[in-house]
């Protein structure tokens, strides 16, 4: 690997992204963090401020603070307050979806990404200042999902209204998947074998309903009772695909070896790369079939991190891994996503690369910060100052 094309990313990460959610993202007059800001880096007159952005924006913080940059502390207390305040249901238990700048509630649902994050957040918080409560935040949360939200089969039902009354319309994987990196964050912060146990549910459903070995495919949307939807189920894509391969990995670093979990990363990183790249015209397809036919062509930024993310994990298992990469990788990042928008990114793109989204929405942050955050320890593991396989966070909790 070259030390200064993997070093381009932490750098970006700790001298501009950081700046960037804790002066320009963080709403210095009400608390909390703005929805998006415009391409000059001013914040958008949206009014609104959803539930996921404010955890991403706190995982942020945390995590740039455990790694000794902790400008952001103020700025993620003041979040962690307006968080508690602006969101959390006293009366029926959970968090609401949506608030406005000042913190009234606008829609008082139940969203099952929006609470993953919640625990994700309230991991990294504990981990890097001690935050008040959020341990116990955590566990009331999980349990509170697990008493009003548990659908049949396994797993949780993805939205519900204020009192818990589920929509049974359809469930996904991608709420899924999220719940499953909260409990391993809050694993590692805590070395507590609860969120392990919970985790070990997640996986034997992902492995067993969300992935499909025939195919090495990874199912987005499915029926009540697990079965692919019949109109979408056909529709995968790359950059989950990408992201459920770093995810088994951290699973086995956690919960020892699992070759079931091997299998499935193996298989869903192989057919991320056979047929998730466009040969045309470069960069990551956006969602294709089963049978690897592109269905949708744009791009977008996350997937690319979400790539870089998985190739590290590669590294870390002595995998093998194309040459040149993930430096590769990383230089399509900045020349594609980063380098046209100083000190932002282009969000999303055509096939050919006409930029269709230069807003910044504020939570592709955390996409941005974990994959810098992940090269750092590759960097460091070199450099002899890491172990190969240590947790994302440096701790070796639990294990």
């Amino acid at each position: 690997m070259t030390a200064a094309t993997l070093s381009a990313l932490p750098r970006y990460a700790l001298h501009t992204l950081l700046p960037l959610c804790r002066d320009r993202f963080a709403d210095t007059q009400h608390g909390g963090f703005f929805e998006r800001l415009d391409a000059s880096h001013v914040p958008l007159p949206i009014g609104t401020k959803r539930l996921l952005v404010q955890c991403r924006q706190l995982y942020v913080l945390a995590h740039a603070a455990v790694q000794g940059e902790r400008s952001g502390q103020g700025a993620a207390e003041r979040g962690y307050a307006f968080l508690r305040r602006a969101y959390r249901d006293t009366a029926h238990g959970g968090w609401w979806f949506r608030a406005s700048d000042a913190g009234e509630p606008l829609d008082r649902g139940k969203d099952l990404y929006g609470h993953a994050f919640v625990l994700f957040a309230l991991a990294w918080l504990h981990r890097a200042f001690a935050a008040p409560d959020a341990v116990a935040l955590a566990a009331a949360t999980l349990d509170e999902l697990n008493t009003n939200m548990a659908g049949p089969g396994g797993g949780w039902w993805d939205r519900a209204d204020e009192t818990w009354q589920p929509d049974r319309a359809l469930r996904r994987q991608i709420p899924h998947m999220h719940m499953l990196e909260g409990l391993l964050a809050l694993h590692e912060a805590t070395g507590e074998s609860r969120w392990l146990d919970e985790a070990g549910r997640l996986m034997r459903l992902a492995l067993t309903r969300f992935y499909d070995p025939p195919t090495g495919t990874l199912g987005e949307h499915f029926t009540a009772d697990w079965q692919p939807d019949p109109a979408r189920g056909h529709a995968v894509e790359p950059g989950h695909h990408f992201e459920w391969s770093w995810l088994l990995h951290r699973w086995q670093v956690q919960a020892g070896v699992d070759p079931a979990a091997a299998a499935a990363a193996e298989a869903l990183y192989a057919t991320a790369m056979r047929h998730g790249f466009d040969a045309g015209h470069g960069g990551i397809l956006d969602e294709i079939d089963r049978a690897g036919k592109p269905l949708a062509t744009t791009r977008r930024i996350w997937t690319v991190t979400e790539a870089i993310k998985a190739q590290v994990a590669r590294i870390e298992a002595a995998a093998p891994l194309p040459p040149r990469q993930p430096e590769a990788l990383i230089a399509q990042l900045f020349s594609d996503f980063l380098q046209p928008a100083p000190g932002g990114w282009i969000e999303t793109m055509t096939r050919d690369g006409t930029p269709t989204q230069t807003e910044l929405p504020g939570s592709t942050p955390y996409h941005l910060f974990l994959a810098a955050a992940e090269v750092a320890r590759v960097i460091d593991a070199r450099a002899g100052s890491v172990t190969p396989g240590r947790s994302p966070s440096g701790s070796t909790a639990g294990r």
